[in-house]
Parts: C-alpha cells; structure tokens; sequence
C-alpha cells in the first residue's frame, strides 16, 4: 500500500509556480504572433495596422514593419495618417519611414518588426 504524503504550498512555492507558468504562457503567445495582409492592402506612403503590427509602404515596392505597441506607456497605436501613425491614448506620432518619434510624449521610436514579402502576401513578424 503506499502512502499519501503531500507537501504544504509555501508562499515562495505558490510564487515560484506562477511565475513560471506566467512566462511560459507569454512566451508562447509572443512565439507564435505574426501578421498577414495583401501588399494591395498597404497604401503606398502610408500603412495599416493589423494584429499588433504596423505594415507600411513607405515608398512603392518598399515595405517596412513595426510593433503596434506604442512605446511611451505601451497602449496600442491604432491611427493611420497620411506617413505618420498616431497612439491616440496620449498622442504620440511616429513615422513610417523610420519609426521614429515626430510628437511626444514618447521619447523612444517604434520598435521595428521583420517582414516578408512571399508574392502578394506580407508577413510581419518580431
């Protein structure tokens, strides 16, 4: 017969669990997330943002990717205008081309994603 034996859940061990299960739950999510749209989709000398991702077509045939995540107090940037994107949370504006700051409150620019051109389709990844 064998014995039943459980150990208490300390607060470090309840802590230590969370934590680890936080980290692998986010790490999973950021692994996997990517963005897909039709390169007819992005206009050129602007952009669109989609899942998380600003696609943008500074000039025609060039295309350039950032996250969406607006790095002043990391709300999600969800205005196009002309070749700038704008947080509407405080106002930041960014631009396309580089990703770097035109208005403040933000002092740091976008932070850039990868994208790949595979015929019609883009793919935005970090």
């Amino acid at each position: 017969m064998t014995e039943n034996v459980s150990t208490p859940c300390t607060r470090r061990m309840f802590l230590l669990g969370t934590a680890t299960t936080f980290a692998g739950a986010l790490l999973a999510a950021c692994g996997s997330k990517s963005a897909n749209v039709s390169v007819d989709d992005v206009p050129v000398g602007s952009a669109v943002i989609v899942d998380g991702f600003i696609i943008a077509q500074p000039q025609k045939g060039q295309y350039v990717a950032y996250s969406a995540v607006c790095p002043h107090q990391h709300n999600m940037i969800s205005k196009v205008e002309g070749d700038r994107v704008k947080c509407t949370k405080h106002g930041s504006e960014f631009s396309i081309v580089d990703g770097s700051v035109l208005n403040s409150p933000a002092r740091d620019p976008l932070t850039p994603a990868k994208v790949a051109q595979e015929g019609d389709s883009l793919t935005a990844t970090p």
